[in-house]
């Protein structure tokens, strides 16, 4: 249970591995009793060590980013011939970041970004995380001009934690601008009791803190709080039967409760007199995010799901490079035919010898009836195109039943992506949907794109999301009224 329970947060929103070692890991789209809070607290309790982003139990978040943390560790999975590592430096208040200072100065714009671990900038060095290059982009268009962004993003997290830190401790920043993600870990993991039960003061005030509140999380008053953690039911709790009957599954947070959540949030935010942005950051497209829309849609929320718009860019970036080997573009191919089986032609570029031996291997998501080991080649047959222009490509006969694929190239027995111990990475493969014959992209060999694996950009999917926000934010009022307020008259007294 231990290894499972730390597991749950370095695979957030992780789907089995279906190609080469190590086994196949769980499945958390399934039933079960499986319960993704409690694993992950008791996982905290006894070996902290093991999880590879430092986190301390909380009395009202359930986890936090451990203040003071230092870790180096190499990019899991790791990219074939790659020796990449990424440093997590927090501050003295558990933010991952350079620290911030905590003053009353009123001329400083400061902006809070809210989320799990892709807003935490998981596998991408200090520097890379999206609301580190937000910063770093707002600063340059506006020298001499102070704004401070802070990074709250906290692997694991869900709506309602969101919710309950900026009640507990996020307000207390005076924020100008917050800036929420969430979503994969709301949907995706099996739960007995929903975050709601946990955490019954989401969406209403938190008791009166200490100014200095996250400085003051000692280890002595953590295992006070320890202590006095109420323990889950042995079954489902109330909540979750309900879900059971009604969906037949319990999650985190029910869909329903994300729209309200991502509501209450919204109406917290505006009563302090700050701008609210929600982002589309579930990358593992769980139900989640359709209700992170709707919420946005009901309330007039600011939205921008940069799921959408990463992967527009990636397949924008998979068409001109097709072209430019001069191949046939990526995308179906004729029309549907329900009930036969589909042709997907499988590619891939590296700088192998024509008589390399290359592979794809794979298997259909979340199930066990269809794995597949195919050759590559590059001699003009079999579905390759050109001879000799070192794309290998193969064909993988698709069952009608069948209608997306998990996969990842192998040179010999070398995988392009090599999950690494103690804690291997899960979503290290690509994924290909399809209801028709399908031509699939050139993929260059260890290369993943934007994405550093499935769930998480690279620095430089972490880039676009940054210049991205930084366009936003510099036309949200909050914004405007800074910049103007500067611009007449210099710092001026925070209302």
């Amino acid at each position: 249970m231990l290894v499972a329970g730390v597991l749950l947060l370095v695979a957030e929103g992780a789907a089995r591995l279906v190609v080469g070692p190590p086994p196949a890991g769980p499945r958390p789209m399934g039933g079960g009793g499986e319960d993704y809070v409690s694993n992950t607290l008791t996982g905290l309790d006894i070996a902290p060590e093991l999880n590879p982003t430092p986190l301390v139990t909380d009395p009202f978040v359930l986890w936090w980013s451990k203040p003071g943390a230092r870790k180096t560790q190499p990019v899991n999975p790791r990219p074939f011939g790659g020796t990449d590592t990424w440093t997590i430096e927090n501050d003295s208040g558990g933010f991952r970041g350079p620290e911030h200072a905590l003053d009353d100065d009123a001329s400083v714009y400061r902006v809070l970004c809210v989320g799990d671990s892709v807003t935490f900038g998981f596998n991408v060095d200090q520097p890379h995380a999206y609301p580190r290059q937000l910063e770093a982009l707002l600063r340059a268009r506006h020298p001499g001009k102070r704004i401070d962004v802070f990074n709250a993003g906290v692997p694991g997290w869900s709506w309602v934690q969101g919710l309950r830190f900026l009640e507990a401790y996020g307000f207390d920043l005076e924020p100008d601008l917050v800036i929420a993600s969430h979503g994969t870990n709301d949907q995706f993991w099996p739960a007995q009791v929903t975050d709601r039960e946990r955490l019954p003061g989401a969406g209403r005030p938190a008791p009166e803190m200490p100014p200095a509140s996250f400085l003051q999380r000692t280890s002595i008053y953590r295992a006070l709080q320890r202590i006095g953690r109420p323990q889950p039911p042995a079954g489902p709790s109330p909540v979750c039967r309900s879900e059971i009957a009604r969906t037949g599954s319990c999650r985190r947070v029910p869909v329903p409760d994300i729209e309200a959540t991502i509501r209450e949030m919204q109406a917290r935010v505006g009563e302090h007199g700050a701008d609210f942005v929600a982002l589309n950051l579930d990358f593992m497209e769980t139900a989640a995010a359709g209700a992170a829309r709707r919420a946005a849609e009901a309330g007039r929320i600011t939205f921008v799901d940069f799921v959408q718009r990463l992967h527009a860019r990636r397949d924008a970036i998979d068409r001109e490079r097709a072209a430019a080997l001069r191949l046939a573009p990526p995308g179906p191919i004729g029309d549907m035919a329900p009930g036969q089986s589909r042709r997907v032609v499988l590619r891939v570029h590296g700088d192998f010898g024509a008589d390399a031996a290359v592979s794809v291997r794979g298997a259909a998501p979340f199930r066990d009836d269809f794995p597949f080991a195919e050759p590559l080649r590059d001699d003009g047959q079999g579905g390759d195109e050109v001879a000799g222009d070192r794309v290998f490509s193969g064909v993988v006969e698709a069952p009608p039943k069948i209608g997306a694929i998990e996969y990842a190239f192998w040179l010999d027995e070398t995988c392009e992506f090599t999950p690494l111990p103690p804690l291997p990475s899960t979503t290290g493969t690509r994924l290909l949907r399809f209801d028709r014959d399908t031509m699939g992209p050139v993929a260059d060999f260890g290369d993943g794109g934007l994405m550093a694996e499935r769930t998480h950009p690279n620095a430089r999917g972490q880039t676009l999301v940054a210049i991205a926000l930084a366009d936003l934010v510099e036309t949200l009022p909050s914004f405007r009224r800074w910049a103007e307020e500067k611009r007449l008259s210099g710092p001026s007294r925070r209302e």
